[in-house]
């Protein structure tokens, strides 16, 4: 029996959120999962991982549209599979922004899927940024780099931990 494969799959609108798919991704490779690390509109197909993480930015409380149209095309095989959720995008880093619940049509497909975990992450939001909304955020003094890396490794480490456990149970007691 192989060790278990896992895909990060995550959308991104100016690089934050692919920072922290990356970041996961090699936690759990160093974990000795083999992780495949695609865009949401990259991947064709779930049905050869035992696990998923998919992560999107957020904006104006609305996930990517890529992520929501991955997680609408791939829901059936999703809800067959351990699935956890990231969203990447409050620009603090205080504790209340991180138990908002998941945007509606988020919640709804994740309800159907049956996902083991969601967790929000601070984002990153660089003077500069195109958009007017980015603009406007810039000039209200948000701009900076709100992402915790010790509360994402630790998180990612979390999720290693309970795919190996998983598939450990799985080898003792066959299905």
């Amino acid at each position: 029996m192989t060790g278990p494969r896992v895909l990060v799959a995550y959308g991104s609108r100016n690089g934050s959120t692919a920072e922290i798919a990356q970041a996961i991704a090699g936690r759990l490779r160093a974990r000795g999962l083999a992780t495949d690390l695609l865009t949401a509109d990259q991947v064709g197909d779930v049905g050869h991982y035992d696990a998923v993480l998919v992560g999107s930015c957020v904006y104006m409380l609305r996930w990517h549209a890529d992520v929501l149209a991955f997680l609408h095309a791939h829901e059936r095989a999703l809800a067959t599979r351990d699935v956890w959720l990231f969203q990447s995008g409050p620009l603090d880093d205080l504790p209340e922004t991180r138990d908002r619940p998941l945007a509606g049509p988020v919640q709804q497909v994740a309800d159907r899927i049956g996902i083991r975990e969601h967790v929000i992450f601070g984002g990153r939001l660089c003077d500069g940024a195109a958009g007017a909304l980015e603009s406007l955020f810039s000039l209200g003094g948000l701009a900076g780099d709100h992402r915790e890396w010790p509360r994402i490794d630790a998180w990612a480490d979390a999720v290693a931990e309970q795919i190996l456990a998983r598939r450990v149970a799985q080898v003792l007691v066959p299905a």
